[in-house]
């Protein structure tokens, strides 16, 4: 990455550290390819500098089922037996791992439900670690999520649109820059409703729940939703959910049996199907939007001169060409209207998110690749 101090002498030479631009290179001298596709790659004697692209940051409220029947084994309604782990106990360390695997640019809040403490019913809403930039690791907003979930005392009912419609309002008053999300984690059916209406022990009509959650994706927030062993019964309301928060999963069905949310109810190793799970989540949160850097002061990016590497988790490049429509995002990847911005379409915008530690580089001087993307 560049220092901020580079320019470019205008013959594809590099002489410092930052997008050094306006006009520079000549071509994608060096390049390699066929007809109007090519592979740049950063020893092109065309590129005069490079630089990470930051994602566009995701603002994440995450509200979780901590209710009584979470301290049960999974798929059973009984405590684990000896060898065994709890429902909470694998949530738990699923959790840590998601958020330490989250980039620094995430800003990330927590809230447990029903957080009853002795004769209190149905809920105690309150926010365990409010929303703040994750930072780097063993920032301090990383350690105070850890020790929340580390803290947290399963206990009580099932009031889940009261605490979702707690989460969603508190993200939506967060003035941090970014997509904005709640991901929502329960274990069973809601057992009161939003006014606490109910027993805490039998289920309650969802059907106010899901349209929250239509009413929240308007304000401009997505909702994720994961059904732990113990929501079978909701499956097909968490999934109308998923779809009313705009998360539904591709080719789902809410009748199932591929439901639109992450359905765990099933899973033979729920432990590991829910880290793999929030792995996920954070692929789809990173957006497939990329902030141009700034070129240096009395300078200007040639965008007919930039390209873009996807550098993949297991260390492997390949050059993004740019969309040859100019127009549609089908593929590849095209800029924003203000040009401040570039956005990876269709295949390799799925591929990008479906990799937690992918990462984009532009790389400045050579013409830029247009065609069909190499599979």
């Amino acid at each position: 990455e560049g220092d901020g101090t580079g320019k470019g002498d205008g013959n594809g030479n590099a002489t410092g550290g930052m997008p050094a631009l306006g006009g520079i290179g000549t071509g994608a001298a060096g390049s390699t390819g066929s007809g109007n596709t090519m592979t740049v790659s950063r020893d092109e004697a065309c590129v005069t500098d490079s630089a990470t692209a930051d994602a566009i940051p995701a603002v994440i409220q995450m509200v979780v089922d901590t209710s009584g029947s979470m301290n049960w084994a999974p798929g059973e309604n009984s405590p684990p037996r000896r060898g065994q782990m709890s429902k909470w106990q694998i949530t738990s360390a699923a959790l840590k791992e998601a958020v330490a695997d989250l980039p620094s640019t995430v800003a990330l809040g927590l809230n447990f439900y029903p957080n009853t403490q002795g004769d209190d019913p149905c809920i105690r809403n309150r926010t365990e670690v409010p929303i703040a930039l994750l930072g780097e690791t063993r920032s301090r907003q990383r350690i105070e999520v850890s020790q929340a979930i580390d803290n947290a005392d399963p206990r009580g009912g099932t009031p889940t649109h009261a605490a979702y419609r707690f989460g969603a309002q508190t993200v939506l008053e967060s003035n941090l820059e970014g997509r904005k999300f709640v991901l929502l984690i329960t274990d069973g059916v809601p057992t009161y409703t939003l006014t606490c209406g109910g027993d805490g022990e039998n289920a309650v009509n969802s059907s106010p729940l899901i349209e929250e959650a239509g009413a929240v994706t308007e304000q401009g927030i997505s909702t994720f939703v994961i059904g732990s062993p113990g929501s079978e019964a909701a499956r097909s309301d968490l999934s109308r959910m998923a779809s009313e928060g705009g998360t539904a999963a591709p080719g789902c069905s809410d009748d199932g049996p591929a439901f639109c949310h992450l359905d765990m109810t099933e899973a033979p190793d729920f432990g590991a199907a829910l880290t793999a799970g929030l792995g996920q989540i954070a692929g789809q949160i990173s957006a497939c939007e990329y902030v141009i850097p700034k070129a240096p002061t009395g300078q200007t990016i040639d965008l007919d001169r930039v390209n873009v590497i996807y550098t993949k988790g297991d260390g492997s490049e390949q050059t993004i060409p740019r969309d040859p429509t100019l127009t549609e995002c089908t593929t590849g990847w095209q800029y924003s209207a203000d040009q401040t911005q570039l956005t990876l379409c269709g295949a390799q915008c799925e591929a990008v998110k479906a990799d937690p530690k992918a990462k984009i580089e532009l790389i400045f001087g050579c013409s830029t690749d247009r065609g069909e993307p190499p599979k």
